[in-house]
């Protein structure tokens, strides 16, 4: 299995000029390898056009990992002052790292990013080099495109390319809003180039677009509560966990949003929540958001769609002529963090169907308009978009829920060769397909240290069986991990976990799916021996925090505001009553206005 991927590119320079008139000119430069697609049109409002492109910049820069610090001008400094050992030494030492860095930039490079022209709109896509932020910008034409006849330009061809928006930053930034301006995307003389993208960023890329189809609770948020939001982390700092955002859902009342770890409560200010159920959603990534600070004073609205804790929350600008989304997965690297919380091996293998799915799709619809025009069912159609997008080769509209051809490559890429991020990926799934070879034997709640998991996996190929396990923190995050296999031994997780703790981190979420599916059925709730359910309400005097634990014959209430907990213990004479009493409680809980905030 390869870890990286050769793409060919072809990109000229930027260019901005301005007539005699004052109308301004920018050129784009595209791929010189994907000539197809191009536009020339004078922006509507080019102020807003402005800030859109200089957001998708900030996102095209972003990379929240650790960075190892280059110290090869510190080693020059102290040769020059005659400090250490011989000069020998100290170039052999810069030398090793000079190697080191370039071999580490040629290995790190992810694509461009990537435009689609199509009769309606204008598409761009980026994604941040460390996986955890993708935004979607789309101009509507001939809204925010104005595409009149002015002279030099060639029209519009469709297509998909690659753009290189970051040699265009600069002139961009010079945009002003009373200057005629005209945007030109179009190849130019071209330097060509291979850049060696990564794998598992490619997989990254089709985790996110896939995700955007599962079902997701959307509420709008005015603008300036998300300003607020912003501005209260740029006052405070964060020393202690947990430091997530936190929405509060409550059917027929506004958004409440909290700020983590000081309880902070932001009342949203726009339309009310319309979901049936009450809900408490964490999201992670909330420094992320001031992407969006450029474009906030032009948000005619704002909404939000979050599937579920530790799936991607997609924040949607509404700018009139022009959306901006921006989806925060809540990790910096898909390889780990990630792999429990969405998968697409429910996607369509069928490389037939996914061929006439991309064929349709070359007038952009929505999947149930998809469903009837090809004759198939909705749930079919799905299975069958979840590999169009698993495989690069369909987008979607974060906006409008409408999907459209975007090969993301000129060749189509394997897709056996996205099918896993690893190989340690790929033997974790084979040992999640041969029944119960993997077993959970433990999760308990550690309460403020998080979760811990401890499994069993029966590898009938090296005729061993291995005792994995690991804690999840408040976070969401690995805080430790174990196993009994050789790479853990030798190497603990310096080399990334190993297949036997992917593959029970996988088995756990999934559990906890299928658990959390059937507690609103009886037969599911009959198989429910022990749990815990955290719900909270909000009172004059503050949060009010009720914890209602089931462990076999016992239910235990915590409650009370702060940290100054009641604690009320009863015992069952079976656990059939423990259970109805523990349900029953929860119904009441439910009724009295309080939130189940379970961590998931």
């Amino acid at each position: 299995m390869t870890d990286t991927l050769d793409v060919p590119v072809s990109f000229g320079s930027a260019k901005a000029t301005v007539a005699a008139d004052g109308a301004m000119r920018i050129t784009v430069p595209t791929d010189g390898e994907r000539s197809g697609a191009s536009l020339a049109a004078r922006l509507h409002r080019p102020g807003v056009v402005r800030d859109a492109l200089l957001a998708m910049g900030d996102v095209l820069s972003s990379d929240l990992r650790r960075k190892a610090t280059d110290r090869a001008d510190y080693l020059q400094y102290l040769i020059q002052r005659g400090k250490g050992v011989g000069k020998a030494v100290w170039d052999a030492q810069k030398e090793y790292l000079a190697l080191q860095y370039t071999a580490a930039a040629k290995q790190d490079e992810p694509l461009d990013p990537i435009l689609s022209v199509e009769g309606g709109a204008l598409r761009m896509e980026v994604m941040s080099r460390d996986e955890s932020t993708y935004a979607q910008l789309v101009l509507r034409r001939p809204a925010a495109l104005v595409d009149a006849d002015h002279p030099g330009d060639r029209g519009t061809h469709v297509g998909t390319t690659f753009v290189d928006l970051g040699a265009a930053l600069a002139s961009i930034g010079r945009v002003r809003s009373y200057r005629p301006t005209t945007i030109d995307f179009a190849p130019t003389e071209a330097v060509p180039k291979t850049r060696r993208v990564p794998v598992k960023w490619l997989r990254a890329f089709g985790q996110m677009q896939a995700a955007s189809l599962l079902a997701a609770d959307r509420f709008e948020l005015a603008p300036i509560d998300l300003y607020n939001v912003l501005l209260n982390l740029r006052l405070k700092k964060a020393k202690t966990a947990p430091r997530g955002l936190r929405y509060e859902l409550v059917p027929g009342e506004r958004p409440r949003l909290v700020l983590e770890p000081w309880d902070l409560v932001v009342r949203g200010t726009g339309g009310v929540y319309r979901g049936a159920q009450p809900r408490v959603i964490r999201t992670w990534g909330r420094n992320r958001l001031n992407v969006l600070s450029r474009v906030l004073p032009h948000a005619k609205k704002l909404e939000v769609a979050i599937a579920g804790p530790g799936l991607p929350a997609v924040y949607i600008v509404d700018l009139g002529d022009a959306t901006l989304a921006l989806a925060l997965s809540g990790w910096t690297d898909a390889s780990w963090a990630g792999i429990a919380t969405f998968d697409l091996l429910a996607a369509d293998d069928d490389s037939k169907a996914v061929d006439a799915v991309v064929s349709a799709l070359a007038t952009p619809m929505t999947d149930t308009a998809l469903a009837a025009k090809l004759g198939k069912g909705k749930r079919e159609i799905r299975r069958t978009l979840l590999a169009g997008l698993a495989q690069l080769r369909v987008g979607h509209d974060l906006a409008t829920g409408e999907l459209y051809a975007r090969p993301l490559t000129a060749t189509p890429i394997a897709p056996s060769l996205l099918k896993f991020a690893s190989p340690r990926e790929a033997a974790a799934h084979r040992l999640l397909a041969e029944g119960n070879a993997v077993t959970l034997t433990k999760v308990a709640d550690q309460g403020i240290e998080g979760r811990e998991i401890e499994g069993q996996v029966v590898d009938a190929k090296a005729h061993r069986t291995f005792h994995p396990g690991f804690t999840i923190d408040r976070e969401g995050r690995t805080a430790s991990a174990t196993c009994t296999c050789n790479v853990f031994r030798r190497s603990g997780v310096k080399e990334g976990p190993c297949e036997h703790m992917i593959a029970l981190r996988v088995a756990y979420a999934r559990a906890a799916a299928a658990l959390e599916e059937a507690r609103n059925t009886p037969e599911g709730r009959a198989q429910i021996t022990a749990e815990t359910r955290v719900l909270l309400k909000r009172t004059e005097a503050g949060a009010e925090t009720f914890r209602l634990s089931l462990d076999g014959r016992s239910v235990t209430s915590r409650f009370g505001i702060g940290d100054a907990l009641r604690v009320q213990r009863l015992r069952f004479d079976s656990v059939v009553d423990a259970r109805t009493a523990y349900f029953a409680r929860l119904a009441e809980l439910a009724t009295k206005g309080y939130l189940d905030a379970t961590q998931d």
